[in-house]
This record gives structure tokens, C-alpha cells and sequence, in this order.
């Protein structure tokens, strides 16, 4: 790694880091019960919504399931919810941490510090060589630390963690590296029901990293050769660790998807994914509706700049999600959709101003995370 690379990921480093700092001053400047001196109650502001639910996996684990109706259900004002709707992973982890006589919110500081600084050096170092331009590339990474819904990176939730996985998943196919792809999908796909679904565009860009396949022309010769066909199996490390935690489910829940059906919980169900647009007419829902289409139109006029593989995660990170019927929380997962970052740092770059537009933007981003502080359904 060069001297360049190694000053830009120190300020990198560095910004993931005054972020938080930000984040601390700003709830303290909206009277949120910030104790400067007290980590617990540091950590409080990085722990909202779903956080709780992570807590109690991590403290409890997953609870039996006698009766499948327990899993989940929403019937009017009668909802039932439950730890399944979660993946493992990421409270593992933390409970991992916690057997250090830790609480849930040190070790989940720790994890936000970790993997959100992870994730944004992934998302440099994936992006230098994908545009091989490095003042593109610092650029695009400092967009997504300030983007408005990128906050989540920062937060006791998951999205660090599969972002990291996720994009240093790209830079070892990237980088040839094929030995570590268990050691990243195997945890990529036990951390949200989207890793499993990622594997595809992986796969997809490895064959396009190898020259197998060119737009939608494949080579089946080189295709089914021995070296081709050995590292291949790397890829299934994903699915078999996902079907190892399916045999769980059945074992907890008497179900394989568990995970699927907890969903009900939080009405969700399968349907047509442009059915989920404007089902609600509280202001999240039109919002969120609105933000997603916007999203969907601007990688609409950008798909002949990408391969087919990063066209497929694209699609996959919009549609799945859309999938279940609901658009909330859809700016959160749009937030991992490394692709359309890139795209807008490159267009937004071009701007005579852009580090003032980067200022602008964090100061959107400050806004939005007010919802958070505020615990508002908005921040869900």
C-alpha cells in the first residue's frame, strides 16, 4: 500500500471517528441526557429501535418455539414479535465481546467503532480500483460516511457489519484473494436474509474478474474447468452455513424459516415488490415510497455503467426488501448499496463546490439522525 492510500485511509479513519464525536455534541446540544462522562450513557445514543432486540439475543439467545403463531403476527392492534426475525451474527458477536464482563451497549460501541470504520475503508479501497482514480475513490467513501441514512453504519445495529462483509466479500474476488471468501460470506449470510441473496452478484463479478463471463456471454469451457470449478467451491461455504442455521431453526422453531415467518411481526408478508409504494399515508411510508422510486429512476439512467453482477446487486438490495410488502426502514437498506454511491460521488465530485456539498449533506444527515435520537418511527 502506498504512502497515498495510507494518508487517505488515516483520514478516513479519522473521519469515522469525529462522526461519532459529532453525533455525541449534537444529541447533547438537543438535551438528550448526555452524560460525557458516564460510556453507558454515551453508548445510549447509538442504541435505538431494534437494538433491543439484539440485546436480548445476545443475553438470552433464541427462545424455543412451541407454537408457529408465536414466531410473529400483526392482526390490527394485536402484534406479537420475536427474536427470530434476526439474524445471528451480529449479537453473537456482541455477546462474544460481552463474556468479557462487558455490558451490550460497551460491546456494541466497540463493534459500531470497528466495522464502521471497516466499511468505509472497504468502500475506499474497493472503489480506487474499481475507477482506478484515488481522489475519486476518498471522494465516494467520504459520501457515504455523511449520506443521510448512512448514520445506521454508526449505530448497534447491523448494517456496518454486512457492509463490511459485503464489500471486502468484492475486493478479495477483486484481489484474487479466493481463500478468504469463506471467512467473509459465512458470516455475510448469518448476518441478514439479504447475504444469502448477495452470493449471485458475488459470483457473478468473480466470473467477470476471471473474463468467464462478458455482459451475458459465458464461456462454459473455462466455465467447467478444474481450477474454475475448485474455486467455486468456495462459494458454497454461504449457502451451507446458511442451511446450517436453517437445520436450527427447525430444531428451535419446527420450521426451517423461522426467520421468514417472524417477519409478520412487523407486517411483513411476500407480495409484488411495487405493491409495498404508498400502502400506508403516514408521513414514513410517502416518504420512504418517494426516496425509494427516486433511487430506482437514478440507477435507471446509470445501469450501462455498471457490469451485470453490480446491475444484479442493485436490483437484488431494491427488490428483495420491496419484496416483503413494506417500505419501511427502505432508506436503511438502500444505505448499503455501495454501487449508487459510487455514481453519485462521481457526478457530485464534478461540482465546483463539492466539499462544501459534502458539509451540506452531513448536515442533512444530522437532521434525519434527530429522528433517531427522538426514537420516531421515521428512524426505523
Amino acid at each position: 500500500m502506498g504512502k497515498s492510500n495510507s494518508r487517505d485511509i488515516s483520514i478516513i479513519l479519522l473521519i469515522t471517528v469525529l462522526i461519532k464525536v459529532a453525533y455525541i455534541a449534537f444529541a447533547k446540544i438537543l438535551d438528550k441526557g448526555v452524560n460525557l462522562s458516564d460510556i453507558d450513557s454515551l453508548a445510549t445514543i447509538f442504541y435505538r429501535n431494534d437494538s433491543s432486540w439484539y440485546e436480548k439475543i445476545a443475553v438470552n439467545l433464541y427462545p424455543h418455539i412451541y407454537n408457529l403463531n408465536d414466531l410473529g403476527y400483526a392482526h390490527g392492534p394485536l402484534i406479537k414479535q420475536s427474536e427470530w426475525a434476526f439474524f445471528p451474527q451480529y449479537p453473537l458477536m456482541i455477546r462474544g465481546l460481552m463474556q468479557f464482563s462487558l455490558s451490550f451497549k460497551e460491546s456494541g460501541f466497540i463493534l459500531l467503532i470497528l466495522f464502521s470504520s471497516l466499511a468505509a475503508i472497504g468502500m475506499y479501497l474497493f472503489t480506487q480500483e474499481y475507477l482506478t482514480n484515488r481522489k475519486s475513490a476518498i471522494y465516494c467513501t467520504l459520501l457515504l460516511i455523511v449520506f443521510p441514512f448512512n448514520f445506521y453504519f454508526s449505530m448497534m445495529y447491523s448494517e456496518a457489519l454486512f457492509f463490511s462483509l459485503l464489500i471486502f466479500s468484492f475486493i478479495a474476488i477483486q484481489k484474487q484473494k479466493y481463500f478468504y471468501l469463506p471467512f467473509l460470506i459465512i458470516p455475510l449470510v448469518l448476518t441478514r436474509s439479504l447475504g444469502i441473496v448477495c452470493l449471485l452478484p458475488l459470483y457473478l463479478f468473480y466470473l467477470e474478474r476471471e473474463r468467464i463471463l462478458d455482459s451475458f456471454k459465458i464461456s462454459l469451457s473455462t466455465l467447467f474447468n478444474k481450477k474454475n470449478i475448485l474455486i467455486s467451491l468456495y462459494f458454497l461455504s454461504g449457502p451451507m452455513a446458511f442451511l446450517a442455521y436453517m437445520i436450527y431453526q427447525k430444531e428451535m422453531t419446527d420450521t426451517y424459516f423461522a426467520f421468514s415467518l417472524a417477519q409478520a411481526g412487523w407486517s411483513r408478508k411476500f407480495m409484488f415488490p411495487l405493491i409495498a409504494f404508498f400502502r400506508r399515508s403516514d408521513f414514513s411510508t410517502q416518504f420512504n415510497s418517494v426516496y425509494t422510486i427516486i433511487v430506482i429512476i437514478f440507477w435507471f439512467f446509470h445501469v450501462r455503467k455498471f457490469p451485470l453482477s453490480l446491475n444484479v446487486l442493485i436490483f437484488l438490495c431494491l427488490f428483495f426488501p420491496l419484496s416483503s410488502g413494506s417500505v419501511i426502514s427502505m432508506p436503511r437498506f438502500i444505505s448499503i448499496i455501495f454501487p449508487i454511491t459510487i455514481i453519485a460521488g462521481i457526478w457530485l465530485s464534478k461540482i465546483k463546490f463539492n466539499k462544501l456539498v459534502l458539509v451540506f449533506i452531513f448536515a442533512t444527515q444530522l437532521i434525519v439522525f434527530s429522528y433517531w435520537l427522538a426514537w420516531h418511527p421515521f428512524s426505523y
